[in-house]
């Protein structure tokens, strides 16, 4: 991802809280980057309301083998 590109209409980083959650997540340009990037990759898929994520089986073993995010902190 290049950051040159991402839209200086937003903010780049941003700190946010997921109120359904309650947990905070990463806002603004960067964050829709990633996302993008994810979704793309099929890493995620649109659950079944709005702003509902899932993270596919690829995308677990993506964030594992990629990022060393251990498996049980993915839900």
């Amino acid at each position: 991802m290049d950051p040159a590109g991402l839209p200086r209409s937003r903010s780049a980083v941003r700190y946010c809280v997921d109120w359904g959650e309650h947990r905070h997540h990463l806002a603004g340009a960067l964050g829709g980057a990633v996302t993008a990037r994810l979704f793309a990759l099929d890493w995620l898929r649109n659950g079944r309301y709005r702003r509902v994520v899932r993270l596919t089986d690829a995308g677990r073993d993506g964030l594992t083998r990629s990022f060393g995010v251990a498996p049980e902190r993915l839900r």
